[in-house]
C-alpha cells in the first residue's frame, strides 16, 4: 500500500500542473509497472499517462533517438522482430509522437536503470527541440514518496551519446557512474556471481537485489549476466 501522505503529496502536485497547464500535460511514467500502480491507486488526474518500457542501460544504440535505426538496435539487442519491439516499446510512447504539450513530467526512480531511462528521454526532447516545461518526480519506487525537481534541456543530447564531464542533476551523475562500471566486463556485479556461485539461483538473485539495489535492474538483466558467467 502507498502511504497516504505520499499519495495526498502526489495528487497536490498534479492539483498544481493542471491549475497552471491544464489538460495539456504528459506524464512519462518508467515502465508498466509504475503505469499500473498509478491506475490501481487511481493517481490519474488531468492530462495524459504513458510508460516507457525500455532498459536503455543495455544493448546498442543510435545517434538519432526512435528512428529506424533506434529500432533496428533495440530489437536486435532484446532478441525480438522490430514489430514486436514496436508493440512494446513504441505503441505506449505514440502521444508523444503526436501531440503536442505545454509540460511534460517524468516519473522515474533514482537508480540507474530509471536514470539511463530518463536520460534517453531528454536526449530525445533536446533532438525534437521541446519547448514546454519538464518536470522530474523522483519517485521512491516501494513507498511512492516523490521528489519534484524542474528540468532544464540543454546538454542531455551530448550527455547520451558521449557522456562528457557536463553538469547534470546528482541522480543522473549517479546513474551515468553506475552505467560505466556496469558496462565493464568485470564490473562489482560479475566478481559477485562469480565469488557465490555455489548459491541457488533463487537465493543468488534475491541477494543482487539486495546487494545491488541502486543499479535497479530486474530478475531478466541479472539472469542473463548469470547465463553469460556460467557459459565462459
Amino acid at each position: 500500500m502507498i502511504n497516504l501522505s505520499h499519495k495526498l503529496k502526489i495528487k497536490d502536485f498534479h492539483n498544481k500542473m493542471n491549475h497552471q497547464f491544464g489538460f495539456e500535460i504528459l506524464n512519462i511514467l518508467n515502465g508498466q509497472v509504475m503505469y499500473e500502480v498509478f491506475q490501481t491507486h487511481q493517481l490519474m488526474e488531468k492530462g495524459d499517462y504513458i510508460s516507457f518500457n525500455e532498459a536503455m542501460c543495455s544493448h546498442g544504440t543510435s545517434v538519432a533517438i526512435f528512428s529506424d535505426e533506434f529500432k533496428s538496435l533495440r530489437a536486435l539487442g532484446h532478441k525480438v522482430s522490430v514489430q514486436e519491439y514496436e508493440n512494446f516499446a513504441m505503441e505506449p510512447l505514440k502521444l508523444l509522437f503526436e501531440r503536442e504539450y505545454k509540460c511534460i513530467v517524468l516519473w522515474f526512480g533514482d537508480d540507474m536503470f530509471c536514470q539511463m531511462n530518463m536520460l534517453t528521454l531528454l536526449a530525445y526532447l533536446e533532438q525534437v527541440a521541446y519547448k514546454g516545461k519538464i518536470f522530474f518526480n523522483m519517485v521512491n519506487e516501494i513507498t511512492y514518496k516523490i521528489e519534484t525537481i524542474e528540468i532544464f534541456l540543454s546538454s542531455y543530447k551530448k550527455v547520451y551519446h558521449q557522456f562528457p564531464k557536463i553538469q547534470v542533476i546528482s541522480s543522473m551523475f549517479q546513474g551515468i557512474g553506475l552505467y560505466m562500471e556496469y558496462i565493464k566486463d568485470d564490473n562489482e556485479i560479475v566478481a559477485y556471481i562469480r565469488e557465490n556461485e555455489d548459491q541457488s539461483q533463487n537465493e543468488l538473485l534475491e541477494n543482487l537485489f539486495q546487494s545491488f539495489h541502486q543499479y535497479g535492474l530486474g530478475d531478466v538483466q541479472y539472469l542473463k549476466i548469470i547465463e553469460t558467467i556460467t557459459k565462459v
